[in-house]
């Protein structure tokens, strides 16, 4: 992706995102809330992919700095808030299968 869109991954979160991926993999046995929990970070990962895919074509496609700004800051809202709350889930996931 171009420089200026301005915007970096984050490795702390790609590391989060791989413990989750572990963790679903295994036969977990969740309560409602953890389920609704873990449904809702699942549709914000996607939705993140989502506007990740959307802000690289843009970039390609040499779109205005300011919708790629607008973009880009709501792609770092939705990391902010992955990194916040994967912690916190990761820990009741590993909980529910031990």
């Amino acid at each position: 992706m171009s420089r200026r869109a301005g915007y970096e991954e984050s490795w702390d979160l790609t590391y989060l995102v791989e413990q989750l991926r572990e963790l679903i993999s295994r036969d977990l046995q969740l309560d409602e809330a953890l389920a609704e929990e873990l449904e809702d970070t699942l549709a914000r990962l996607v939705l993140r992919n989502q506007r990740l895919r959307g802000l690289q074509r843009m970039v390609n496609a040499e779109r205005d700095a300011e919708d790629l700004e607008i973009l880009r800051n709501a792609l770092e809202r939705t990391d902010r808030e992955l990194l916040a709350g994967l912690p916190a889930l990761l820990e009741r996931l590993r909980e529910a299968h031990a």
